[in-house]
């Protein structure tokens, strides 16, 4: 009985989010699709190789896919991953996006975070801020806030009423870029400015050299443009990792953390306390200086191999409360889904951030524990 109410406290705590404030709806297959006369009243999750939305989305949807072609209107936020993605639909919120080819032909409401290879942003439009990275830039629609982006080759052929930042290697401003703010740029050369083109405000021009090392300020730029994005790739990148080298291990963890919740929050808990407080103790002393520094080398690889595995236990727990399989399952789109989920716990205050830690916390002790039972084995 303990197990049930803790497992479906955690499943509550993930879903108590204004995101999910209406019931969501998740399709996850090899070619997931939501047909054009289809509406969801509520937010989607799909994930898997060919992902297609057509249909009328009333909440948030959120994709990751080989090849994603998003064409139906999306009432809130739309976020997707994926290698080629194309947006065609009107959102009514944010769009976040992270791939390799990525096309937005829609109309976007609110703010526009996205990055990646070949970037190219038409449509209506903007109606809020705009931050963009990537290694080639083409912006053709109009942006109702400021914008920033960084990359290698940068177009801008739109009207912008806000500041544009830039640093890439090489700006172009075409005949319909009209800047009602301020233009701050740093390129390898002073920006193209092809006949049409106006910046009412100040232009400030910063030259770069690409260094020895050949990363370009560019590249950094965009790095830092999009660091929640590349964050939730990484993780993403990360948890397939350690569950494709270490399968059974992922699987026995999760089979730990579903069968005793309660004992692994305490176990993780006096763990995430002792194990650095006692390693700072021992470092105190003269002889315990070296036990002191491998203990606290061995807590921040064990916090970081935690963060890695807290959002496959994350999938696999909510894949079994909806799905409701046999036995717990793990595979990429589980995954997905767990990292995208863990993620966004980070921007819920307070209910987010307690069952973000309350998860961090059972993955801890469960992976205590299941490190014991391998060490006594050993023996």
């Amino acid at each position: 009985m303990k197990k049930r109410i803790a497992i479906a406290g955690i499943v509550s705590a993930l879903f108590a989010l204004p995101f999910a404030a209406s019931a969501a709806q998740f399709k996850a297959e090899e070619n997931p699709s939501l047909g054009t006369g289809e509406t969801v009243q509520g937010n989607l999750y799909m994930g898997g190789g060919n992902v297609s939305s057509a249909g009328n989305v009333r909440g948030d949807l959120i994709v990751g896919g080989g090849n994603i072609i998003v064409s139906g209107p999306i009432q809130n936020d739309l976020l997707a991953g994926g290698g080629s993605i194309t947006v065609t639909s009107d959102i009514g919120g944010d769009l976040r996006i992270g791939g390799g080819n990525i096309t937005v032909q829609g109309k976007v409401a609110g703010d526009a975070i996205i990055g990646g290879g070949q970037v190219t942003i038409g449509g209506a439009g903007v109606g809020g801020d705009a931050a963009i990275g990537g290694g080639a830039i083409t912006l053709t629609a109009p942006v109702t806030g400021n914008v920033k982006i960084g990359g290698g080759e940068v177009k801008i052929d739109a009207p912008v009423r806000g500041n544009v930042e830039i640093m890439a290697e090489k700006v172009t401003l075409g005949p319909r870029a009209v800047i009602e703010g301020n233009l701050t740029y740093s390129a390898n050369e002073a920006a193209t400015m092809q006949e049409g083109a106006v910046v009412r405000g100040e232009t400030e021009f910063k030259q770069i050299e690409q260094p020895s090392n050949g990363i370009s300020a560019a590249a950094i730029g965009a790095f830092f443009t999009l660091a929640p994005l590349a964050k939730l790739l990484m993780s993403f990148a990360g948890a397939l990792a350690i569950y494709l080298i270490f399968p059974r291990y992922a699987r026995e963890l999760i089979a730990d953390f579903t069968a005793k919740p309660l004992e692994n929050l305490g176990r993780g808990f006096v763990t995430f306390i002792v194990m650095p407080v006692g390693s700072i103790i021992l470092m105190l002393t003269i002889i315990g200086v070296p036990l002191g520094a491998i203990g606290l080398l061995g807590f921040i690889i064990t916090m970081i191999f935690v963060s890695l595995i807290a959002p496959i236990v994350t999938g696999s727990v909510v894949h079994a409360w909806i799905w409701k399989p046999a036995e717990y399952q793990v595979n990429w789109w589980i995954i997905m889904m767990g990292v995208v989920i863990y993620f966004l716990l980070g921007f819920v205050p307070l209910v987010g951030w307690l069952a973000k830690f309350g998860i961090m916390l059972i993955s801890l002790g469960a992976a205590v524990a299941l490190k014991w039972r391998i060490a006594k084995e050993w023996r």
